[in-house]
C-alpha cells in the first residue's frame, strides 16, 4: 500500500468536498482555525482462500473549529458526509473500495485558545 498516496487522497477529498481551510497530517499545527488533521490509527491485511488480499485500514480526522460550537458541529458534519460511504477511488496503483464511518462525530474538548475539537473514525478496505 502507499501510504503517503492514501492520506495525500484523503485530505483531497475533504479539501475538495468541505469548507476546511487546510488539511494535514498527522497532527494540526498550532494555529488556524477550520482545520483537520489525518492520522493512521491501524490497519490489518486480509488474505482470502485464493491468495487475494485487501487492507481494512483505520484512520481518523480531528477537527478544530472555532469558539463557536455551532460552527463547528456543522463543520464535523460536513466532514463525516463528505467521506462516509465514498467508495471506488483509485491512487497510485491502489483503489478504495469503500470508506465507512465508525464513529459519528466525538466532542473531544478545547484547545489553549478554546477553539473545539471534533474527532471522527473511519474504515476504509483498500485493493
Amino acid at each position: 500500500m502507499n501510504t503517503e498516496g492514501f492520506i495525500t487522497t484523503i485530505r483531497n477529498i475533504i479539501l475538495n468536498n468541505t469548507s476546511v481551510v487546510g488539511a494535514f497530517s498527522p497532527e494540526l499545527p498550532q494555529e488556524g482555525d477550520n482545520e483537520c488533521a489525518v492520522t493512521l490509527v491501524g490497519g490489518t491485511q486480509k488474505y482470502n482462500l485464493c491468495g487475494n488480499s485487501h487492507i481494512e485500514q483505520t484512520f481518523r480526522v480531528l477537527i478544530r473549529g472555532t469558539i463557536n460550537d455551532t460552527t463547528t458541529r456543522a463543520l464535523a458534519d460536513n466532514i463525516y458526509n463528505s467521506l462516509n460511504l465514498q467508495r471506488d477511488i483509485t491512487f497510485d496503483s491502489n483503489k478504495i473500495v469503500q470508506i465507512l464511518a465508525i464513529t459519528t462525530p466525538i466532542y473531544v474538548g478545547k484547545d489553549e485558545n478554546q477553539r473545539i475539537l471534533y474527532n471522527i473514525t473511519y474504515r476504509a478496505i483498500i485493493e
